[in-house]
């Protein structure tokens, strides 16, 4: 579609362009990279002693809530993006996990008292984007997904495995949606589950908010094991929506992690990942700066 309305939002006046890239593969990416989608995003306990064997090679930890690390796993609708040509909207599907880690030096304990203690705010922590998986909207469109894939790897060293994913992400009816990821031939998981503002008693929450200029963190490689790592950096964001939340419910939603895949689905099933709160969002609004590394002034 061409995007003669793209970005048209007054919130978007606030990231103009600084600076370009361009990718190894010929993709040029503007910076701030600016992103628009519907998400639906589950927030959940994984094994700590699991999740530290991803960890002996950091000089961060995650941080830990009850015993437990809490990873939100993020399933992406993005309705248009800088991924690709100017002259037309960019959108792509996506699918990641973080979680909030800390220095080794000082790791953070805090108490579980509900299931949005699992959605940590602490000045101490940083958002470790830890793996990324991309694929093609549901027409078919890949530019998007390949050039977020190529420029999100080299810019911000984000861990997307280069090659596309088989991503579905589908509204049924009002009140529910439904995603599945396949990689390369294998299953990595599939869900479905009510929306929260469908959900009597479920929280509304706005947001516009700006993180420091190295609060996000990408992982670094392990020198012990090959992956598609590229780089590690710091780097900024700032995002804009509306957030609906609910608790989990057993009888209206499923997480099935087959994790035939070592990279994404295989690493949630090691670690026992059990979702306890659900977030939808139908107008997200985000930009990545660049890192926080470039343009410092040498000493």
């Amino acid at each position: 579609m061409m995007g003669e309305q793209r970005f048209s939002e007054d919130w978007w006046s606030n990231w103009p362009q600084s600076d370009t890239y361009l990718a190894s593969d010929g993709h040029v990416a503007r910076i701030p990279l600016r992103l628009q989608s519907t998400n639906l995003v589950i927030y959940g306990g994984a094994d700590l002693a699991e999740v530290m064997k991803e960890f002996e090679h950091e000089d961060t930890v995650p941080v830990s809530v009850g015993g437990r690390v809490p990873v939100q796993l993020w399933c992406n609708n993005f309705t248009d993006t800088d991924c690709g040509p100017t002259d037309r909207t960019n959108p792509y599907l996506e699918t990641w996990f973080s979680f909030p880690v800390v220095a080794k030096s000082s790791p953070l304990k805090l108490p579980y008292e509900s299931p949005f203690s699992l959605n940590v705010e602490h000045p101490d922590a940083l958002v470790m984007t830890h793996r990324v998986l991309c694929g093609g909207d549901r027409d078919g469109y890949t530019v998007g997904a390949q050039s977020a894939i190529s420029c999100g790897r080299e810019v911000w060293g984000f861990p997307k495995h280069p090659g596309l994913a088989d991503l579905a992400f589908d509204y049924v009816g009002d009140d529910e949606m439904t995603f599945a990821a396949n990689h390369l031939g294998r299953s990595v998981y599939t869900l479905r589950a009510r929306l929260p503002e469908a959900v009597e008693g479920h929280v509304s929450v706005s947001v516009d908010v700006a993180t420091g200029p190295d609060t996000c963190i990408t992982p670094s490689q392990n020198p012990h094991k090959a992956g598609f790592i590229p780089k590690q950096t710091r780097y900024a964001t700032a995002m804009a929506a509306t957030l609906a939340f609910a608790p989990w419910d057993t009888a209206t939603d499923t997480l099935e992690i087959q994790g035939e895949d070592d990279h994404f689905g295989g690493l949630l099933k090691s670690w026992n990942f059990q979702p306890e709160l659900k977030m939808h969002t139908s107008d997200f609004k985000v930009v990545a700066r660049k890192p926080a590394g470039w343009g410092a002034e040498l000493k």
